[in-house]
């Protein structure tokens, strides 16, 4: 029988900050996966550290931008059929789509992230994950997107992150390989890129170094909670005692939701991405870009083993389930095609898809579970899991070991459902 102060499930980017800042507060710590570590919507996101953001959820969206959830080719995709907890979801959904909530969800995530990436200031300095402050250029194509993106970054500007306004000919010369007609951009200085799977291993050898036992392969199939300080975690090996259990596995959060006796309001949004090597006659664009009409992120890769360009975005509620629509992949082929060169003459490198967690109000859900408080859960990140990694990881070690909670913490128990 193994023993540890905290059992973290899940060895993604906030499982493995999850156990780095325990292990860093002196906790023994044992963190279990049930793939490969970093297997997860870790592996293959955009590498985005965007420190100021807003929620998915937008006044209006669901009620005017119906027709449109239903196009396989449309930025969110919601293919129609029943299933009872997307339906509890979505109502959630829109009803947190009030202005006066995007505000006040936008000000913690502002604040959150601002905080994290302080905090991956501070981890480039000890081991490397290919970590850059580039920034990030939201480039659009009609007016119209112009005009909302400049409004969500005044809305960042009173959180305190500045931007600059570009013209047309200012993206031609701030980033030559776009060569798409624009409206115009935003740059907004604060925002930083890594290479999310590098990240997640390099993350996990540092917690090792601190103590941290790291299980792969290993299937958490219980809890058995026998007091509010002893929980069993079982597996499909040998069980874990311990003190406290972290739930940080993302959209399988839910999967151990009747083990607490709790309705676990995440549904899992599925992301991709199109790995591209372009010819050797197309420009590479310096740095990572997102063409904000459609969504989808462009992002150039500069690996030992060749350079590539990472296409990645949309969000599909499709349900549990890995398959890959071919209209979601076109899709980012497509937006792509119109901003940058040799995109028709590339090769595919790689095609991917994995589940995110999103919550209904576009918060994360961190904190103890209702009805087993020695059982804490840190999911519902959504597309904002690599930014919020390591926050995450600290907020969660500052609560365990010194019972400090966080004001924003506060705000994202598990029970404000």
């Amino acid at each position: 029988m193994s023993r540890a102060d905290v059992v973290v499930v899940g060895g993604g980017v906030i499982g493995v900050s999850v156990a780095y800042y325990l292990a860093d507060r002196g906790q023994k710590v044992t963190l279990i996966e049930q793939n490969d570590l970093s297997s997860g919507s870790s592996r293959g996101n955009a590498g985005q550290i965007t420190a100021a953001h807003m929620p998915l959820n937008q006044p209006g969206m669901m009620l005017s931008n119906l027709r449109l959830l239903l196009a396989p080719s449309s930025p969110l995709y919601v293919p129609l059929r029943f299933d009872l907890k997307l339906i509890r979801w979505l109502w959630r959904f829109h009803r947190a789509s009030s202005a006066a909530h995007v505000h006040r969800a936008t000000e913690i995530l502002c604040r959150l992230g601002r905080a994290s990436v302080d905090l991956f200031d501070s981890l480039a300095s000890e081991f490397d994950f290919s970590y850059r402050r580039a920034g990030r250029l939201e480039v659009c194509r009609q007016p119209g997107t112009l005009r909302a993106i400049l409004h969500e970054a005044e809305l960042y500007k009173s959180f305190g992150f500045d931007y600059r306004q570009l013209t047309p000919e200012e993206v031609a010369e701030f980033e030559p390989a776009i060569i798409g007609p624009v409206a115009g951009a935003v740059h907004i200085a604060d925002s930083c890129f890594c290479e999310p799977e590098q990240f997640v291993l390099e993350m996990a050898k540092a917690a090792q170094r601190k103590g941290v036992e790291i299980h792969t392969g290993l299937k958490v199939t219980d809890l058995e909670i026998q007091s509010e300080t002893a929980v069993r975690v079982v597996t499909d090996a040998q069980p874990i005692d311990a003190r406290r259990v972290v739930l940080a596995c993302g959209a399988w959060a839910p999967r151990l939701e009747k083990r607490l006796g709790l309705r676990l309001p995440v549904q899992p949004g599925k992301g991709y991405h199109l790995d591209l090597e372009l010819p050797d006659d197309a420009t590479i664009p310096k740095i990572p870009f997102v063409v904000m009409d459609d969504r989808t992120y462009i992002i150039p890769y500069d690996n030992p083993d060749g350079g590539f360009v990472r296409l990645a975005g949309t969000m599909e509620f499709s349900g549990f389930n890995l398959r890959q629509h071919p209209a979601r992949l076109q899709m980012l082929n497509d937006v792509a095609s119109r901003y940058i060169e040799g995109v028709d003459r590339a090769t595919v490198r790689s095609q991917w898809c994995h589940l995110r967690p999103m919550s209904p109000d576009g918060l994360p859900i961190i904190g103890p579970a209702p009805t087993a408080p020695n059982v804490w859960l840190a999911t519902g990140h959504g597309m904002l899991g690599l930014t919020q990694g390591p926050i995450t990881g600290k907020l969660i070690a500052d609560a365990l070991v010194d019972g400090r909670v966080d004001e924003d913490l506060a705000v994202m128990r598990p029970d404000r459902f």
